[in-house]
């Protein structure tokens, strides 16, 4: 850990009761950051908001906004576990953040509540999709409080999730994580893995609290969600207005400008965010970052930080993913700066890797498989997608 991480987290008020249960996978480079744990990553700190279920206030919004352009980049980044996460931000500020945003309830003020507390995610559509089970939120709720009341030094396993899926507009399953309450037809079940209980509404709390317990004396057990079943199903675009005062929008390579941020709070918009990067509003709402048109073919493209944004980063990914969306053809892309593939790790039909010598090509798979083709300029690429589309076919 270098000298100003150390620097950091000795300032941090009350930071020595959370520094006691990391662990030392916790601290190396590319943990997974949160709002008492900040990541310096190559265009400065970078902290992770985890939002209450029933989303962001006008007055949360007009915060983060206010923060992102006075101390970051003015950019906020929305992930695949339904987060908001701030880059750019000087050691001061990325310090002074935590105990800012507790005070407006974007977190807890404790760190060992608020580590675990962000390990839930729900339904984004709970409380306002009468299809979804009314007791969604109010189990959440329950699960959270449990979770805040576990004994002392108690903390999650790595890169750990629990959702509660009440199911409607959205499929069952569409929520991926370690642990599951699902509600489908009429019934509740308790998911891990390839297991699952049925259970009544008041067992699920104490049956989740028992599971999570004993995955706690497993240490470095395969996560349960490598061996849960596919999910088959289609999410819908959730983008324009799909329900009765629910807005979907899709963030253009799931980053919203603090302009735009502050524009919805100045409407007086309330936000919630889904773990498809995408935002549900109460209201609509238009900024040239935000699409509602499912059509719109920026939706298909998914791109990391990349080059100026990451030390791992060979290439400018985000200008390049955008620049080859008119040759796409309705093929999904995904353009990662390096091969860890940190914004995207599900199959795409066709994957860039950047290295040094420039992109790897993958057709249908993920920056792990074998590429088809290395060393390939961004027009190299540009020609590939336009010999197969008149082809009328895309490589195996």
């Amino acid at each position: 850990m270098s000298q100003g991480m150390q620097l950091f987290l000795c300032a941090r008020t009350g930071f020595e009761r959370y520094q006691a249960f990391m662990s030392p996978d916790l601290m190396r480079k590319g943990w997974c950051p949160s709002l008492h744990a900040p990541m310096q990553t190559h265009d400065g700190w970078l902290v992770r908001v985890t939002p209450d279920p029933e989303g962001l206030s006008p007055e949360q919004l007009a915060f983060l906004a206010e923060y992102a352009a006075r101390f970051g980049n003015a950019r906020m980044t929305l992930t695949s576990r339904g987060n908001l996460q701030l880059r750019g931000l000087d050691e001061v500020s990325a310090r002074d953040f935590p105990q800012l945003a507790a005070a407006r309830g974007l977190g807890l003020a404790d760190p060992e509540a608020e580590s675990r507390r962000r390990i839930l995610f729900v339904s984004p559509l709970a409380g306002k999709d009468s299809s979804c089970a009314p007791e969604t939120l109010p189990l959440a709720r329950a699960l959270e409080a449990a979770l805040i009341s576990f004994p002392p030094l108690w903390r999650p396993p790595e890169k750990f999730s629990l959702a509660v899926d009440g199911g409607g507009h959205l499929p069952v399953g569409a929520l991926r994580a370690d642990i599951a309450l699902r509600h489908d037809c009429g019934t509740w079940r308790l998911c891990h893995g390839p297991f699952s209980e049925l259970l009544q509404p008041h067992e699920l709390i104490s049956a989740t609290v028992v599971l999570l317990k004993r995955l706690t004396a497993s240490r470095g057990m395969p996560r349960a969600l490598r061996s849960a079943p596919p999910f088959m199903a289609e999410v819908p675009p959730l983008m324009g207005q799909f329900l009765p005062g629910c807005h979907g929008v899709k963030a253009v390579l799931g980053e919203v400008s603090a302009a735009s941020c502050a524009g919805m709070a100045r409407a007086g918009i309330s936000a919630r965010l889904t773990p498809w990067r995408g935002l549900i509003l109460d209201q609509p709402f238009e900024a040239p970052d935000l699409m509602h048109d499912p059509a719109d073919p920026r939706r298909l493209a998914e791109a990391c930080a990349g080059q100026g944004g990451c030390s791992r980063g060979q290439a400018l990914t985000q200008r390049d993913a955008l620049s080859l969306v008119p040759d796409l053809g309705g093929r999904t892309l995904h353009v990662s700066g390096c091969v860890k593939g940190c914004a995207v790790r599900d199959t795409r039909d066709v994957t860039l890797v950047a290295q040094k010598d420039g992109y790897d090509l993958i057709w249908h798979g993920t920056t792990a498989d074998r590429p088809v083709e290395s060393g390939l300029g961004v027009e190299d690429v540009r020609r590939r997608l336009r010999q197969n589309r008149h082809e009328g076919r895309t490589p195996p």
